[in-house]
């Protein structure tokens, strides 16, 4: 099917359109935009330069996507947003291109994120990413596959959320979160393992029970981070899923969340 371009929008002639792609009423696509197959750009949504858009995407009404970056280093460097196939971007969300330090804001596949969210510059975030209302990822966050976050949320710069994880409502994520946790706010901590979302991506009982042993000895054994690490290795050998915990501990270079007590 032929592109379908409302007469009121602004399409720079150098910019790639696929096919069958809807653009709405004062809509504005910039020169070096790629915009895939089948998308649907609503009205007056602003589509800026180094913007790639993968297929069967969804921009809604005033959503701005690739603006450059909210940062003062930012030296006009020629940088993208990559954006995967089958993502959902509602109302006045906000994501910035990256910076010469990664030279690209990520956000992958099949994600959705629902209106006033922000992404800033060069943050790398998984598929099947959820966040509600008003979520904002400062610069250089890095979010895993099948994360979910409640509505007005924050994680500051650097920051990592592991696969799987849950972030909830009004939570500010000042510490690297482990996969699989479920974290909630007031006090700040991780209240267990993501036990809905990981029945949800088929995770069986006795896997969710291998994880949370490992978090009980992570957490709560009162030995050192490192140490909890190394008697992790020993305890789950070849296990991919406690393996992940393990690499991500031994990555991380902010601290993690630690784990309080479980919500009634």
């Amino acid at each position: 099917m032929p592109v379908t371009i409302h007469p009121s929008a602004i399409v720079h002639a150098k910019a790639s359109i696929g096919v069958n792609v809807g653009i709405g009423p004062y809509a504005i696509i910039e020169e070096d935009v790629v915009i895939g197959d089948g998308c649907d750009i609503g009205p007056y949504a602003m589509i800026a330069s180094g913007t790639r858009l993968g297929k069967q995407c969804r921009v809604f009404n005033g959503a701005s996507l690739g603006t450059i970056p909210q940062d003062l280093k930012f030296g006009e460097e020629k940088t993208i947003l990559k954006i995967g196939d089958h993502t959902t971007i509602r109302e006045f969300c906000t994501l910035n291109r990256g910076t010469k330090a990664t030279g690209e804001t990520v956000l992958g596949s099949h994600c959705l994120l629902m209106a006033y969210c922000h992404i800033a510059h060069d943050c790398r975030i998984g598929d099947y990413f959820i966040a509600a209302n008003s979520v904002n990822l400062a610069g250089h966050v890095t979010i895993g596959n099948h994360v979910n976050s409640g509505g007005i949320a924050a994680v500051v710069q650097f920051r990592t959320v592991g696969d799987h994880g849950f972030i909830g409502a009004f939570s500010l994520i000042v510490k690297d979160v482990v996969p699989f946790a479920k974290v909630a706010a007031d006090p700040m901590r991780i209240v267990g393992v993501n036990k809905v979302g990981l029945e949800r991506s088929g995770f069986d009982e006795n896997r969710r029970r291998r994880i949370s042993r490992a978090y009980k000895v992570l957490f709560r054994s009162g030995l050192t981070c490192q140490d909890a690490v190394a008697r992790l290795a020993r305890e789950f050998p070849g296990n991919p899923d406690v393996e992940s915990i393990i690499a991500f501990a031994r990555k991380s270079s902010y601290g993690l969340l630690r784990m309080g007590e479980p919500e009634d």
